[in-house]
């Protein structure tokens, strides 16, 4: 599977909810400038909305959420099935851990 199969999107998500929905916590310094670089990066490949909490991407046919909070950057993957909920977690723990690849290694639990 080519990167550019990865973020392919469907137009029906903006309105649907998601079965399966999986959060990190990730301790990390300036959590609002990595979750906005996250953000922007991937912006280029898929859809990326602005909220008043964060950042929603539609990734593949599910959903990934940017949320920086005191401390602490939340990213949530919702998808219908498995497959596209592993997809969702991959694409924003890989970027994320690609951008803060100088700070101590990222303790990135998924739950």
């Amino acid at each position: 599977m080519g990167a550019s199969n990865i973020f392919t999107f469907t137009l029906d998500n903006e309105h649907m909810s998601f079965e399966l929905v999986e959060r990190a916590e990730v301790v990390i310094e300036r959590p609002e400038r990595y979750g906005k670089q996250l953000a922007s990066h991937l912006s280029h490949k898929c859809p990326m909305t602005e909220t008043s909490q964060g950042w929603e991407l539609l990734i593949r046919d599910g959903e990934g959420k940017v949320l920086p909070g005191s401390g602490v950057l939340v990213l949530e993957a919702r998808a219908h099935d498995q497959n596209t909920l592993v997809i969702v977690k991959d694409v924003l723990e890989r970027h994320l851990r690609k951008f803060a690849s100088k700070l101590d290694p990222l303790d990135i639990q998924w739950k």
